[in-house]
């Protein structure tokens, strides 16, 4: 049975989608089926990053409101990594029982599920985070970000979702900038946001292209290593948390 993580954060722009796209691909690189759900209602991004936007014809509503069968949305990017699209609208029907029924649904055909969340805490978030085994908050190396990861931790706790399943995600993190002061440190960020961290990203220009392009970022690259460093911890493997 798949384990389910929803993927949240408090602010826009700290780069959730593209955390969602590579943790699949390193996940998919050690052998495990991900399938994506794009939560990220009207706003929807994983079908560009994943260059499957013109194969679109249905998405995730259109199961819930019976006008398609189960499979019908889902695009493959590969035989390891497959994509539920986003709907333009809300459904009318959706909630909590619904929203897991449906993703309960697909929990036998993969080894994870990642929902991307989109950015913010409101009800649909909430919905989301209710059918999870767990909640990643990703946030970058400033206090605005940080503060908001925090306020959605304590949100998150208040709707029923247990702290120990809430992890943090730090990405985009330059260390050049943060030696000079510009960015929060690791330690920083940790006290402000009060999250169990599993994982920092480093900065790297090309990887929201990497997955479009299908060109694999080196193994050697810092935020490839990175990304696979946190793979294995969300197998349970036991890996430093460092850069």
């Amino acid at each position: 049975m798949a384990k389910i993580f929803t993927v949240l954060s408090g602010k826009g722009g700290v780069g959730k989608s593209t955390f969602c796209v590579n943790i699949a691909l390193s996940l998919a690189e050690k052998g495990n089926k991900v399938l994506l759900i794009d939560g990220d209602i009207a706003l929807r991004s994983l079908d560009l990053l994943l260059n499957l936007e013109e194969n679109l014809v249905y998405d995730w509503s259109d199961i819930i409101c019976n006008r398609c069968g189960k499979y019908a949305p889902i695009l493959c990017y590969n035989d390891k990594i497959h994509l539920l699209p986003a709907p333009l609208e809300v459904p009318n029907i959706l909630d909590v029982s619904s929203f897991k029924e449906l993703v309960v649904s697909f929990a036998s055909d993969y080894d994870f599920i990642f929902i991307d969340s989109p950015a913010g805490i409101g009800e649909l978030q909430q919905v989301y985070a209710l059918v999870s085994d767990q909640c990643i908050i990703v946030a970058t190396p400033d206090n605005v970000s940080a503060r908001s990861a925090y306020v959605s931790g304590n949100i998150l706790v208040k709707s029923g979702i247990k702290e120990e399943n809430l992890r943090l995600i730090i990405n985009r993190f330059n260390e050049k900038a943060i030696k000079k002061g510009n960015f929060l440190n690791i330690d920083e960020i940790i006290d402000i946001t009060y999250i169990r961290l599993l994982g920092i990203i480093p900065e790297e220009p090309n990887l929201m292209y990497s997955s479009v392009s299908r060109k694999r970022l080196s193994s050697r690259n810092d935020a490839k290593f990175a990304f696979n460093n946190v793979a294995g911890r969300i197998l349970g493997k036991e890996i430093p948390l460092n850069l």
